[in-house]
C-alpha cells in the first residue's frame, strides 16, 4: 500500500470512528420523531397523517435554533486543533447561555403555525390534531437547545460517544412514556397523540440532565467549564449568530420545504398522506446517517484547519463523501429490494403499504444525491463558510424545491409523483454548487477564532 493510500485509509478510519457513534446517535433522535409515528399508527389513519405533518414543522422550525446553537461545534472544534482551552471553555460557556436566549422563541411556535395551516389549508381534521401536537412540543425548545449546545461541544472535541449514549436513553425514555400515556396505563388516562408530544417533553428533560451531567464529569475539570464564567457581550452575540444562523437556516429551510412538500399531499387524501409519511419518516431515518457522517466530516475539516493543514482538511471531505455515498447506497438497495421489512413498523394497511412501497424507491434515488449534497455542506461549515452554505440551500428551496413540487403534483397533474420531482431537483442542484465550491478550494482557510 502506497503513502497516499495509507493516509487515505487513516482519515477514513479517524472519521468513522467519529462518525459511527454519531450515526446511532442520531439516528435515535429521529426515532423521537417515528415513535410519534409507529405509536400513532396502532392509533388512526388520521392521527397518523397529523403526527407526521406536525413532526416535519416542528422539525423544521426548532432545527432553525438548534442548528443556530449547534455551530458551538465549529469553534470548539478548530480550537480543539489549535490546541486553545480557554477558546473551548468560553464557547461552552457562551453556546450555553445563547441556548437559553433563544428558547423563548419558542412561544411563538403555536401561532405561527396557526397562520401557516390557515395558508396552506389541511384536512380540518389534521389541522386541528397537528396544532395541539406542536402546541406540547414547543416546551421542550429550552430543554433540547441546551442539549444541542453541549452535544456540539462533545463533538467538537471528538467525543460522540457520550451523545450515543444519552440518544439511546432518551428513546427509551420517550418509548415508555408514550406507552404509558398514548394508551392509557398505570392509571394514567388515554392521551392518544397529545400523549405522544408529552412523552417526547419528558424524554428532552432527561436528555439535558444527562448531557450536563457527562460534560461536567468528563471534562469540567479538565477544562474549567465552570470556572471564570462570564455572559457573552453583544458583540459576541452577534458573532454566534453570523456563524450559527446560517447553518440553522439550511437545515431549517431544507426541512421547512419537506413540510410545505407534505402539507400538499394533504390535499389528495388520507391514504396518500399516510403513505407519504411512513416514506418520510424512513427517508428522515435514513438522512440522519448522512447528517452524522457531515457533521463528523465538518468537525474533523474545522479542527484540520485549527492546526493549520488545509491538505488534511480537503483528505477529510473526500474521506466523508466516500464512506457517505456507500453507507447510503447500500441503504438505497435495501429500500428498494426489502421495501416491505421497514414499512411494516409502521402500518399494517394494505393500501398504506402498496403506495408506500412504491414511494420508497423515489426515496433512495434521493437519499444517494442527499448524501453527497450534506457531505460537501459539512466540509464548508468546518472551514465557516455557513453564510453560502445556508444562503443557497434557502434560495434553492425557494425557487426550485417548492415551486417544481406544487407545478409537478397540481399544475400538470402528477399528483404524488409529481410532487417528488421537486426534492429531487433541489438535491441535484445543491451537489453541483456545494461541489463545485468544493473544488474550487476558497474554503481552505479557517474561521478566525476570537
Amino acid at each position: 500500500m502506497s503513502e497516499k493510500q495509507q493516509l487515505d485509509v487513516t482519515h477514513g478510519r479517524n472519521l468513522l470512528r467519529l462518525a459511527g457513534p454519531l450515526i446511532f446517535s442520531n439516528l435515535a433522535y429521529t426515532l423521537l420523531g417515528a415513535l410519534d409515528t409507529i405509536f400513532m399508527g396502532r392509533v388512526g389513519v388520521t392521527e397518523l397523517g397529523a403526527v407526521g405533518v406536525a413532526s416535519a414543522l416542528f422539525l423544521a422550525a426548532s432545527v432553525l435554533l438548534r442548528g443556530t446553537v449547534g455551530s458551538v461545534m465549529v469553534v470548539v472544534s478548530q480550537a480543539y486543533g489549535a490546541g486553545d482551552n480557554q477558546r473551548i471553555r468560553r464557547a461552552f460557556q457562551e453556546y450555553i447561555v445563547l441556548a437559553l436566549l433563544l428558547a423563548p422563541f419558542s412561544l411563538a411556535m403555536p401561532g405561527f403555525f396557526t397562520l401557516f395551516f390557515r395558508i396552506t389549508k389541511p384536512q380540518e381534521a389534521v389541522r386541528i390534531l397537528a396544532l395541539r401536537y406542536i402546541s406540547i412540543r414547543a416546551y421542550e425548545i429550552p430543554l433540547s437547545l441546551v442539549s444541542k449546545a453541549i452535544a456540539g461541544f462533545l463533538l467538537g472535541v471528538g467525543n460522540s460517544k457520550v451523545p450515543m449514549l444519552v440518544s439511546w436513553i432518551t428513546v427509551a425514555i420517550n418509548m415508555i412514556a408514550n406507552y404509558v400515556l398514548v394508551f392509557g396505563k398505570f392509571g394514567f388516562p388515554r392521551m392518544e397523540l397529545a400523549g405522544a408530544a408529552w412523552g417526547t417533553v419528558i424524554s428532552q428533560a432527561v436528555q439535558v440532565t444527562l448531557f450536563l451531567f457527562f460534560a461536567l464529569r468528563l471534562y469540567g475539570k479538565e477544562l474549567g467549564l465552570t470556572r471564570d464564567f462570564r455572559a457573552p457581550s453583544w458583540s459576541q452575540i452577534k458573532a454566534m449568530l453570523r456563524l450559527g444562523f446560517p447553518m440553522g437556516l439550511a437545515d431549517s429551510v431544507d426541512l421547512s420545504a419537506f413540510g410545505i412538500f407534505m402539507t400538499f399531499l394533504a390535499r389528495l387524501g388520507a391514504i396518500e398522506l399516510a403513505a407519504s409519511q411512513v416514506a418520510n419518516q424512513l427517508n428522515d431515518i435514513a438522512f440522519m446517517p448522512s447528517f452524522a457522517i457531515g457533521m463528523a466530516t465538518s468537525s474533523l475539516v474545522g479542527r484540520s484547519l485549527g492546526e493549520g493543514c488545509t491538505r488534511k482538511a480537503e483528505k477529510y471531505g473526500f474521506a466523508g463523501l466516500g464512506i457517505g455515498v456507500g453507507i447510503m447506497g447500500t441503504l438505497a438497495i435495501c429500500y428498494c429490494l426489502f421495501p416491505g421489512v421497514f414499512i411494516m413498523p409502521f402500518t399494517g394497511d394494505p393500501e398504506v403499504v402498496m403506495l408506500s412501497r412504491k414511494i420508497l424507491k423515489i426515496v433512495a434515488v434521493y437519499q444517494v444525491l442527499d448524501v453527497i449534497r450534506i457531505v460537501f455542506c459539512g466540509t464548508l461549515n468546518g472551514a465557516g463558510e455557513t453564510q453560502f452554505t445556508g444562503f443557497t440551500t434557502l434560495l434553492s428551496a425557494c425557487l426550485i424545491f417548492v415551486p417544481v413540487t406544487y407545478i409537478g403534483e397540481f399544475v400538470l397533474g402528477y399528483g404524488l409523483w409529481g410532487a417528488w420531482a421537486g426534492p429531487l431537483t433541489h438535491a441535484a442542484l445543491l451537489v453541483v454548487i456545494f461541489g463545485t465550491r468544493f473544488r474550487n478550494g476558497k474554503w481552505k482557510q479557517a474561521f478566525p477564532i476570537k
